[in-house]
């Protein structure tokens, strides 16, 4: 089945092929429908315009649908950062929504945006420049916009809502029908300053910059923001945040077997580190990670080579994700040994993603949050269906 990261691959960001979190058990042996029901709820008391981006199946095309539902498919222009030339938003007033057919794309988002619109842009390619959420210089950064991902293939119509990147006030949510009915639930209100509130609790008590994480716009919470997005304009905020309990890891590694049971009945493989990498027996290595390594999960021995086994890339996986939840120290077993009550408990963790969820129901923390121990409940907030009839993705 399709995860977040093989979403992020086919929406042209280095990214898994292939799906290595959880549910790794393969695609449906039916073909999906060609077409299934999208419904835009807006629940809040302000309009919204939404964007629907993504890749043509079939012919890999840059599309965006317009708001009758017809594509529209960019050119590539004559020099980069050219605006959109059609305006491809879809109005939905405050309670109101809009229906319309979603056709098979790929690495496609639905973006919303509060009383306003969004600007993109387009390079040669063509490739399109979505929105930045980081960068004060990008003209979207003081709207308040979000969105969700999904991808709806020949076998199957993925979609999530993801905290990988950001969190904003404009909470959204999903509902999947096909062979049964699948319930995201969007961020409770008040989630966006509770987790700006804990980020600076946080800062506080270990002084590490997880309140620069947080944007405010006259005053209030306009976004909170994940390390890795930090950290691609700010180089030196976390940069040895890690350094420390990977060495304490590589060290405890070097005389323990770590166990990595790579799930769907593929097999538990076992690594040693000798001469500074952890190697497996089945061949993987992978050298000592940094701190940009495990927030970004893809970066250094973590990046994700097409090339590589699908062991490796299932190693991958559940070892990006026992750092982030820090489990890896103390559980020499992966992820089997471990249960969501052990997450995140050591001081040294992904901050981010333990406030998260310690806020929200459900939804990505980290892009390998769909690692779970086999027969625990999945907290990735993903809907997947292999025969969807309507998504309904509602927000506010």
């Amino acid at each position: 089945m399709v995860t977040r990261r093989s979403f992020l691959a086919a929406a042209g960001t280095a990214a898994l092929a292939v799906p290595f979190g959880r549910g790794l058990l393969g695609r449906p042996a039916f073909a999906a429908p060609a077409t299934c029901g999208l419904t835009l709820a807006n629940h809040g008391s302000a309009p919204v315009r939404a964007y629907i981006t993504g890749r043509e199946q079939g012919t890999g095309r840059l599309m965006l649908l317009r708001a009758d539902g017809a594509p529209y498919y960019p050119e590539s222009p004559s020099a980069p950062q050219t605006p959109l030339p059609v305006d491809c938003s879809i109005p939905v007033g405050a309670g109101g929504e809009a229906n319309l057919t979603l056709g098979q794309m790929y690495g496609a988002r639905i973006y919303f945006v509060k009383n306003d619109r969004l600007d993109f842009y387009v390079n040669p390619g063509p490739a399109l420049v979505e929105p930045a959420f980081a960068n004060p210089s990008d003209s979207n950064y003081l709207k308040t916009w979000s969105f969700c991902e999904f991808t709806f293939d020949p076998t199957q119509l993925f979609a999530n809502i993801s905290y990988v990147d950001l969190l904003t006030a404009l909470p959204i949510g999903l509902e999947l029908v096909g062979d049964s009915t699948h319930t995201v639930a969007p961020a409770p209100a008040g989630a966006v300053n509770a987790v700006a509130d804990a980020l600076v609790a946080q800062k506080n008590a270990d002084g590490q910059p997880w309140d620069q994480l947080v944007i405010r716009n006259n005053g209030g919470v306009l976004r909170t923001i994940a390390p890795q997005g930090h950290m691609a304009s700010n180089p030196g905020a976390f940069s040895s945040y890690w350094d420390g309990y990977v060495g304490q890891v590589w060290d405890k590694y070097a005389g323990t077997d770590l166990r990595v049971d790579v799930q769907g009945g593929r097999g538990v493989f076992t690594g040693r580190v000798n001469g500074g990498v952890l190697t497996f027996n089945d061949g993987s290595t992978f050298a000592r990670p940094t701190s940009k390594d495990i927030f970004t999960c893809n970066d250094g021995p973590f990046t994700n080579n097409p090339g590589d086994s699908d062991i490796k890339k299932g190693l991958l996986a559940r070892i990006a994700a026992a750092f982030n939840r820090s489990t890896i120290l103390s559980s020499p077993d992966q992820p089997n040994g471990t249960r969501e009550s052990d997450y995140y408990q050591g001081p040294i963790t992904n901050h981010w993603a333990r406030i998260l969820h310690a806020n929200i129901p459900i939804g990505y923390g980290f892009p390998y949050d769909d690692v779970c121990p086999d027969g625990q409940p999945d907290v990735s907030g993903a809907a997947t269906d292999g025969n969807p009839r309507h998504l309904t993705v509602t927000v506010g």
